[in-house]
């Protein structure tokens, strides 16, 4: 039975009064509005948002106990009923609502003893009766509990509060009071396997990854096939970097029958840790036509990771559903909420899916160690970054075998966090990590391609072509170990550098003459300055003058063979010419360059384009452009050329046809 206060007529004791009220009283009315439209979200951000900000007014809190219980997050129900419990003491309802909430949550004494406590106090309450026939059926659960422990009465229902008190303080984080209720109860009962088992929790959230192994391995010792044990254990040694440890336990964990959905929660759990998906997807196959899926609130957790599985199988259609049964189940369940939405993205765009967040990967101190990291990436210049990364590994060295399942099956935040500790660290472990992990299908393509740029610069992909999964096809694209900078390339006397920064604005705005005229003047002071003279080519070509422009860029290329611009636009020239050989050996070099300033590596990639365009090849000119985009993502030419080798009808070429060398 779960209560609540009803919202139609606000209680004149409820009102919030004072200073602020007003805004108080109407974000509420909002949220309520919201609930009523179905809008739990934004009712729910309303909520918690007042929550920050009014802590402990009974409104607020009972608002957010009715947006809870319509969307069966019974956890943080029973948390506001016990906070309004504690300021509303003499509240008949908020009472109820607390007894609910503990028989939600299958905490039967601590529900009977609320019922009790109701009775005791309202025994004419309208809703006495219906207590009554809760208690008699709960005299039922406490009368096994007490055969089952085996003590007093009184002795086995202490010992059943304090059970049901650590798992309450396991789930609301507050471990040290949990840690002392499993002390008490294992003081009196030291093979209590479900108390060794939360004992087992509560030293992982505490970072003690060894005590949880030892404490799991000692439930084990007690029963072999004990599914959370194991299931725990699974999850343990996985995070622990211990993979085929984790794998080889799995294995006994699967061969555990599955006769409840808890215990199907409990291996699927551990399976998405490893990310054996068709297993999970058999387990759950075997309960979901036992009609047992419906039962309890732990089946939206079974149904989102089964759409996990589903999906990574590539059985798209079947996740959604599957997502779309565990929001049915629990409205407000976060995970599989944005699992579906995010499953609804382009292909390309897509993060999806995943079992868990972050935090569920990694110790709460290797989370809170994060800080380190950010503070290394938020320097100025950038110093620092290997070292920290490296510090942060020596500190976690479990993590170093987890960047792998991060970046296979975390979610955005997991991935991200991987994708940026492998670069920072830059290891030979981290650098074959970003390898198979840019050749995977797992994540945006934007992310993979990050870690396929950073593995060719480190020299890991052969040359020539690669196969990645891009826009939701498998594509033959162009790795190279270019590093693209925006540093200065040429160094000009500060009178000169002003002409030129003019003559580039001018140029931009379509003043051609003033631009060529400012140009004229800057080479009068540094009449060898190869940027001055390529940029004065480009003032002819636009004027109409190709052949004054021509004969500026040969004498360039002739004089300065190094000069990467001059280089290009002689191989644009051949190319013009059909001299498509000559064109080629003039561009073969760059193909070594290291760095190229962003205007450079534009232009060559441009012109290679163009070239493979002429030489009938554009599957080789795919490839570049792919290349391109994932070094160079808003490249104003990438348009033309998708257009253009899509057979769509070309636009007008602009930055295609020459780049304007950037001073």
């Amino acid at each position: 039975m779960v209560r609540l206060m009803s919202k139609k007529k606000r209680r004149p004791d409820l009102e919030i009064r004072g200073f602020g009220s007003q805004p108080l009283l109407v974000n509420i009315s909002k949220a309520e509005a919201m609930m009523r439209r179905r809008r739990w979200d934004e009712a729910r951000n309303i909520l918690q948002s007042l929550n920050e900000q009014y802590p402990n007014q009974v409104e607020v809190l009972t608002s957010l106990a009715i947006l809870y219980n319509l969307t069966k997050d019974f956890l943080h129900y029973q948390l506001v009923c016990t906070q309004l419990s504690q300021l509303k003491p003499d509240d008949p309802e908020i009472t109820l609502m607390l007894a609910g909430a503990y028989m939600s949550n299958l905490r039967p004494i601590s529900a009977l003893r609320a019922f009790e406590q109701f009775l005791t106090r309202w025994p004419d309450h309208p809703e006495a009766p219906e207590a009554r026939k809760t208690i008699a059926q709960l005299e039922e659960i406490k009368n096994n509990i007490i055969a089952e422990v085996g003590l007093s009465e009184q002795e086995s229902l202490n010992l059943a509060v304090l059970h049901e008190t650590a798992q309450s303080c396991l789930e609301q984080g507050k471990y040290t009071e949990g840690r002392q209720a499993l002390d008490a109860l294992l003081r009196i009962r030291p093979h209590s396997i479900p108390d060794l088992n939360n004992l087992s929790l509560i030293c992982f959230l505490e970072s003690d990854l060894e005590q949880a192994m030892a404490t799991a391995e000692q439930v084990l010792n007690l029963e072999p096939n004990n599914i959370h044990a194991l299931s725990n254990l699974t999850r343990y040694r996985c995070l622990s970097g211990q993979i085929e440890a984790a794998k080889s336990i799995a294995e006994r964990l699967k061969a555990i029958a599955s006769d409840t959905p808890d215990s199907c929660v409990k291996k699927v759990e551990a399976l998405s840790f490893l990310g054996d998906d068709q297993s999970i997807l058999d387990i759950f196959k075997e309960v979901q036509p036992a009609e047992v899926l419906d039962s309890t609130g732990m089946n939206s957790l079974l149904y989102h990771l089964a759409g996990v599985a589903a999906m990574r199988l590539g059985q798209d259609r079947q996740a959604r559903q599957y997502w779309q049964q565990a929001l049915k189940i629990e409205p407000g369940f976060e995970l599989a909420k944005e699992n579906l939405e995010d499953s609804q993205q382009l292909v390309g765009q897509r993060h999806a899916p995943w079992a868990f967040t972050l935090n569920s990967w990694i110790t709460p101190q290797a989370f809170l160690d994060l800080a380190i990291l950010e503070d290394a990436e938020k320097s100025e210049d950038g110093s620092g970054l290997r070292e920290a990364a490296r510090n942060y590994l020596q500190k976690h060295p479990e993590v170093a075998a987890l960047v792998p399942l991060l970046l296979d099956r975390g979610d955005l935040k997991a991935r991200q966090f991987a994708l940026t500790l492998a670069v920072m660290a830059d290891t030979e472990q981290m650098q074959l990590a970003l390898r198979d992990f840019a050749l995977s299908q797992c994540g945006s393509d934007r992310m993979r391609q990050q870690a396929a740029q950073v593995v060719s610069q480190a020299g890991l992909f052969p040359p020539g072509l690669v196969r990645m999964w891009l826009e939701g096809e498998w594509r033959e694209v162009i790795l190279l170990g270019f590093e693209i900078h925006n540093e200065p390339v040429e160094i000009h006397q500060p009178q000169v550098e002003k002409l030129a920064r003019e003559a580039v604005m001018a140029f931009k705005q379509g003043q051609i003459d003033k631009s060529q005229r400012l140009l004229q003047n800057a080479l009068k002071i540094e009449p060898d300055a190869v940027d001055l003279l390529y940029n004065l080519a480009g003032t002819y070509e636009c004027q109409g003058q190709s052949e004054k422009a021509l004969e500026i860029v040969q004498k360039l290329y002739q004089q300065n063979p190094d000069y990467i611009f001059g280089r290009i636009s002689f191989a644009k020239i051949q190319i013009t010419k059909g001299e498509l050989d000559e064109a080629e050996a003039l561009l073969q070099p760059l193909m070594s360059q290291k760095r190229f300033h962003y205007s450079q590596f534009d232009a060559f990639c441009n012109t290679r384009i163009e070239l493979y365009m002429a030489q009938k090849n554009p599957e080789a000119a795919r490839a570049w452009l792919e290349m391109w985009a994932m070094m160079a993502p808003h490249t104003p030419a990438l348009d033309y050329w998708r257009q253009r080798l899509d057979k769509a009808k070309p636009q007008k070429q602009i930055s295609a046809e020459r780049v304007w060398r950037q001073m």
